[in-house]
């Protein structure tokens, strides 16, 4: 090691390529319902929304790990339906953020949020 120079350890190496690989997906502004997976009532909330999951604030705690998200894509009739796990949280503000990973996404769901990020992001039509 030279003086004054901080090397990096293997696990902060691999911890910084796996926050990397989880944003390969761009991450849009989005509205959607979402649920504990054992509440009957969905909670209509806006977040972000990728093909890997989304992230939502909500102004409680949520006592679940498995949740239930249902998007439309603005222009399709189509209700998309996921699974997701909680696989983070976060306070700020008095709120409490949660990010979710799709665990259960069918292809044509996937597709369907790709195709719509990638006219936000990219602006096609």
């Amino acid at each position: 090691m030279m003086a004054g120079v901080e090397v990096p350890s293997v696990a902060s190496a691999a911890l910084a390529r796996s926050m990397q690989d989880r944003r390969d997906s761009p991450r849009v502004p989005f509205s959607f319902r979402v649920r504990c997976a054992r509440d009957p009532a969905f909670e209509e909330t806006r977040g972000d929304l990728s093909t890997g999951g989304v992230f939502w604030a909500a102004g409680h705690p949520v006592s679940c790990r498995d949740v239930e998200v249902r998007v439309t894509i603005p222009g399709q009739e189509q209700e998309i339906a996921a699974r997701g796990e909680i696989i983070g949280s976060r306070d700020r503000d008095g709120s409490v953020g949660f990010h979710v990973r799709f665990t259960d996404l069918s292809t044509d769901g996937e597709l369907a949020i790709a195709r719509y990020i990638d006219e936000v992001v990219i602006g096609w039509e």
